[in-house]
């Protein structure tokens, strides 16, 4: 018994290091990747690029391509969306019902929501499900501009859309993602669609076998290393892949489309994987 609990003391003393080092880790990652831009293919750079559209079921397809490339099982997955709106300051009233637009075109059901008026922010969400047991949120929040310190100076208002399920079907996978996209176009929002597959394996394994099952990934995609994080704890590798429409634009300006992440899960004794694009948008 007594031997039990000093396993376990040392696993909670392992977790919270990593914790530590996921912080550092995750710093260092947004830095060097900078302003996180959508481009379509073919174009040199923000100000001559347009929205390029991607599509469910070929996103499914490429990130589970690479998630098999890693040997682990799928377990779960998030769909996600970052989109500025407008250029204006809204307030509780018009956000509450610009929000009840976008639910009842997501169809979510079950919703709670809660909404705040400050002076320089306003905020409105709402949570609720999808069919399957999908959890789905949207969040608006609008800024006045210059007085809230926020964003560039402008008014801006925002909206996220999350969606995440332990159900992966490639049919729930790619109705959800095109529905999250339809409907942010449909309030006049250019979608900044992302997503990740998540898998599971039960077993640990070292650094230079996480380093392998993510180049694996990223070459099951068509994708060289573009820029990555080594550690002894986790392993997260960024790449390029033509076979998908959207890409971000790194620090130093390079394309990248595709992040594999893996790290030891010692509370079950095995390993997580993240194969996500343009990025996996996620604290895990």
């Amino acid at each position: 018994m007594a031997h039990t609990k000093v396993i376990r003391r040392a696993r909670l003393v392992r977790r919270r290091g990593k914790k530590a080092w996921k912080r550092a880790m995750w710093l260092a990652l947004w830095i060097g990747l900078g302003a996180v831009i959508a481009h379509p293919p073919g174009t040199a750079s923000a100000e001559t690029s347009t929205s390029a559209q991607s599509d469910g079921a070929q996103q499914y397809a490429f990130l589970m391509s690479g998630l098999r490339a890693t040997g682990t099982s799928p377990s779960s997955y998030l769909i996600h969306d970052w989109t500025q709106l407008n250029a204006s300051f809204l307030n509780e009233a018009q956000l509450t019902a610009l929000g009840a637009q976008v639910v009842q075109e997501l169809g979510i059901a079950d919703v709670q929501t809660q909404a705040t008026q400050l002076a320089n922010e306003t905020y409105w969400r709402a949570a609720g499900v999808w069919p399957g047991g999908t959890r789905a949120e949207v969040i608006l929040t609008s800024f006045p501009g210059a007085t809230s310190g926020a964003g560039d100076g402008q008014p801006e208002t925002v909206m996220t859309v999350t969606a995440s399920s332990s159900n992966l079907t490639e049919g729930q996978f790619s109705s959800q993602y095109d529905q999250v996209e339809r409907t942010v176009a449909s309030v006049n929002g250019t979608p900044q669609m992302s997503a990740y597959i998540a898998g599971f394996k039960p077993s640990e394994v070292s650094e230079a076998e996480a380093d392998g099952m993510a180049i694996a990934a990223l070459r099951a995609v068509g994708a060289g290393v573009v820029e990555g994080i080594r550690t002894p704890l986790e392993t997260s590798l960024s790449g390029y892949s033509a076979r998908v429409p959207v890409y971000v634009l790194s620090g130093d300006h390079r394309r990248v489309n595709v992040q594999v992440a893996v790290h030891d899960d010692s509370f079950r004794r095995g390993t997580d994987v993240y194969v996500g694009s343009p990025l996996v948008i996620a604290t895990y």
